[in-house]
């Protein structure tokens, strides 16, 4: 077994958290408790928390590094081509969230169906990383709404994104089939857009 002077705090913390990474991803947030990712590192759980103030925290960093890739993706350049009107680029988008979703399953899984800290109100920074999965849509819909409605702008950018979260759950979840068994997601994420594009066309 390793013992503490084998790491700085630093790179403990980074051994701790790229192997909590590795847990999830081959067994899910299930799999990562202490006792598991001691085992793993080759120290006590003890030491865990001295580098981290819960199990809930490093979850939470877990889904620090999910939510960054996932930015990564959202803000690519495939999702924002000139040469595509802003309903293609938009599809782009939702069609890349859930391919993101099948590929980091497990991850995409924790982030959004394990518990959050209680104090995770408090964290302003968490919540800006959320806000910003919102933007690439809200730059997208800006064609179809005015200056002034920018508060407009965002609603519709949630709710298109909690659209395409809800087939994701269902894709994620293995239930998929109970609404799409004879409809290709991708005809369903098309229609999803040309749809929310016409209806807000329809109310200015």
């Amino acid at each position: 077994m390793a013992r503490r002077s084998d790491h700085t705090r630093e790179e403990l913390k980074d051994l701790i958290l790229d192997t909590a990474w590795t847990i999830v991803g081959k067994k899910g947030a299930e799999g990562l408790t202490a006792r598991n990712l001691a085992t793993q590192i080759g120290y006590t759980p003890g030491t865990i928390y001295n580098i981290f103030k819960s199990m809930d925290d490093l979850y939470l960093q877990v889904n620090v590094r999910t939510l960054d890739k996932l930015l990564e993706v959202l803000n690519s350049k495939d999702c924002n081509d000139p040469k595509k009107s802003p309903a293609q680029n938009i599809k782009k988008v939702l069609g890349l969230y859930m391919e993101f979703a099948r590929e980091y399953r497990p991850y995409w899984l924790m982030m959004f169906l394990h518990p959050l800290p209680e104090g995770r109100k408090k964290m302003g920074w968490y919540q800006e990383k959320i806000d910003r999965l919102f933007e690439p849509l809200e730059n997208l819909l800006e064609p179809f709404f005015s200056g002034r409605e920018k508060q407009k702008r965002k609603m519709a950018a949630r709710v298109l994104w909690s659209s395409i979260h809800g087939l994701c759950l269902l894709q994620e979840t293995g239930r998929i089939s109970l609404v799409a068994d004879k409809v290709p997601e991708a005809e369903m994420v098309s229609y999803l857009v040309d749809t929310f594009v016409a209806g807000i066309k329809d109310n200015k």
